[in-house]
């Protein structure tokens, strides 16, 4: 029962009920619609700081390169914001997964395919982009890294696992039904996480080039653009969403690194 209770408090109405006989000031969860943005920002400013500690003539760029590497900073920074925006709500971050329990989640794996066929059309959408502007499928985002073994072993093992859980956490788990709360709108709340979703990447890593940016925001909101509908539309089910971008990141993870071949 009580993990039932649990589940039910991420739900919408919940939330709104919460808010509402709380009078619980929303502008902490609005202030954090762009902080993965933010927070990106500042692991790519840490990571350049430490190579012009080191003598680098462009930290910037040289930082940009370990960005498979650095952005675990942005999933503390945000792991941690999520802490306290869901105590102030008498909440955890496990309630944000909404499954009552390990065989639960286990059972949702069998939605890893259909979920897989129902986002690939807008994920075919964002390679076509990346066609269009740069003549290949190959982003830059692949390209541009540049590891020693070690490194990429880290970008292998831990960047796609933490990465995977923590960006789902904060878009469907965390902002999605506060946003819905909010506005009292569904398609209104699942346009705005769209937008920041798609927005944070331009920052991941930031490369001060107009070609890179107008790619990298356009192709970006292609690729999350049917997570969240295919979210709503299919029983809110966090878990092969995971699972999904887990298997993706991994991929561009080993591309960048050489492992599997980028052509």
């Amino acid at each position: 029962m009580a993990a039932h209770l649990s589940i039910s408090k991420n739900l919408p109405s919940a939330i709104a009920n919460q808010y509402a006989t709380s009078r619980r000031a929303w502008w902490p969860v609005l202030l954090f619609l762009p902080g993965r943005f933010v927070a990106a920002l500042a692991a790519q400013a840490i990571t350049a700081g430490v190579f012009a500690l080191q003598g680098s003539l462009n930290p910037w760029h040289d930082a940009a390169a370990w960005w498979t590497v650095y952005s675990t900073m942005t999933d503390i920074l945000c792991l941690a914001a999520l802490v306290f925006l869901t105590r102030r709500e008498g909440m955890t971050i496990v309630d944000l997964i909404g499954v009552p329990g390990l065989w639960a989640a286990l059972r949702q794996l069998a939605w890893v395919f259909p979920y897989l066929l129902a986002v690939l059309p807008t994920i075919v959408a964002a390679s076509l982009v990346t066609q269009l502007i740069y003549g290949s499928p190959v982003p830059p985002i692949v390209t541009i890294v540049d590891l020693p073994a070690p490194a990429a072993l880290y970008a292998w093992l831990i960047w796609p696992a933490v990465w995977s859980v923590t960006e789902e956490l904060v878009y469907l788990g965390f902002l999605l039904p506060r946003i819905e709360a909010l506005t009292g709108r569904v398609s209104l709340a699942v346009v705005v996480v769209i937008f920041f979703w798609g927005f944070q990447h331009i920052a991941i890593p930031l490369i001060p080039d107009g070609t890179y940016l107008t790619w990298r925001l356009i192709s970006s909101t292609f690729a999350v653009t049917g997570i969240p509908v295919v979210f709503v539309l299919w029983g809110r089910r966090l878990v092969p969403l995971i699972v999904l971008h887990y298997l993706a990141d991994l991929a561009t993870a080993l591309m960048a690194t050489g492992v599997l071949p980028v052509s």
